[in-house]
C-alpha cells in the first residue's frame, strides 16, 4: 500500500511540474509577444505598461532604470535613435506561485540612419502575477559583442 501510494505522489508531482514550465513559457511567450507589438509600433508606453510601478530594468545600455516614466523614456529615445524592429525569444521558463523568471534572447534592427544595422543580446526577466495579468519586475539585458 505505501509503495502504491509513492507510486501515486511521484506521478501526481510529475505531471505537475512539466504543466507548471509549460504554463510559464505560455506566460513569458505572450508578454514577449505584448513587447514585439508594442515596440515594433513605437509605443514605448505600452511597454512601460508591461512593467510593475517599482520595476528595475537593467538596460542593455548599462543604465539601471525604475519606474514606469524612466523606462518609457528609455525605450523611447531608443526606438527614436531608429532602432524600430525588436524580435523576443524565450529560452526558457519556470513559475512558483505568483512569480515567473524567463531568459532568452533578442534582436534589435534599425532603420533610417541605423538601416540594416542590428543588435542584440540575452535578457533574463522575473514577472509577478497581480490578479490575472502578469507584469516585469525586474529586466536585465546584455548587449552581445560584435562577431568578429
Amino acid at each position: 500500500m505505501k509503495l502504491r501510494l509513492l507510486a501515486l505522489t511521484v506521478l501526481m508531482v510529475g505531471s505537475v511540474f512539466p504543466a507548471r514550465a509549460q504554463d510559464a513559457m505560455k506566460v513569458a511567450d505572450e508578454l514577449g509577444a505584448k513587447w514585439q507589438a508594442a515596440y515594433n509600433s513605437g509605443d514605448a508606453a505600452a511597454i512601460a505598461a508591461l512593467f510593475t510601478t517599482d520595476a528595475v530594468f537593467n538596460a542593455p545600455s548599462g543604465a539601471a532604470l525604475s519606474g514606469h516614466e524612466a523606462i518609457e523614456k528609455a525605450i523611447g529615445g531608443r526606438i527614436k535613435a531608429g532602432w524600430t524592429n525588436e524580435t523576443v525569444t524565450v529560452k526558457q521558463a519556470s513559475m512558483m506561485g505568483n512569480v515567473l523568471w524567463a531568459v532568452g534572447d533578442y534582436a534589435i534592427t534599425g532603420s533610417g540612419e541605423n538601416a540594416g544595422k542590428q543588435t542584440g543580446g540575452k535578457f533574463g526577466e522575473v514577472l509577478v502575477r497581480d490578479g490575472d495579468a502578469w507584469h516585469i519586475v525586474m529586466l536585465t539585458a546584455n548587449t552581445a559583442p560584435p562577431k568578429q
